[in-house]
């Protein structure tokens, strides 16, 4: 298998784990100091911090139907899409269903995560509520 083909074997199986919450399968693929250069603002630093995005993506959009679509694979580093379609569980509201759509750019060094950057585009299905805004007019006599 070339490493190309490694790689994006990697790359599907660690967005799958990442999605899942599967804390085991992450902790095979990812790098105790891996860099997450699309940190949230207060995640901690390394293996914890992606730990941490696991377990709160898997928490809000539980149940995930997922797509992942390795775009490009070139030596160690791997483009990758994933679409998520799933239903968003937000406090005191009916789990309205969601798409998230995220770009990933993963670099791996001896089969592990070492870097990663995300960018991702999240879609409400929320049905359209169309409000009339007009002002009433007078009242007829």
């Amino acid at each position: 298998m070339t490493r190309e083909r490694v790689r994006t074997s990697l790359a599907d199986s660690l967005v799958r784990a990442l999605v899942a919450g599967d804390i085991l399968t992450l902790q095979r693929l990812v790098s105790t100091d891996v860099v997450d250069h699309s940190a949230q603002p207060g995640q901690p630093a390394g293996w914890p911090g992606v730990r941490e995005r696991a377990m709160t993506l898997c928490a809000a959009m539980p149940e995930s139907e997922i797509s992942v679509d390795v775009l490009s694979a070139v030596g160690d580093t791997v483009l990758a899409r994933a679409e998520l379609t799933a239903a968003h569980r937000e406090q005191s509201a009916v789990p309205t269903p969601h798409r998230l759509t995220v770009a990933l750019v993963l670099r791996f060094a001896d089969d592990l995560l070492v870097e990663m950057w995300t960018s991702a585009d999240l879609v409400l299905d929320r049905p359209s509520v169309l409000v009339d805004q007009r002002t009433p007019g007078p009242k007829a006599s």
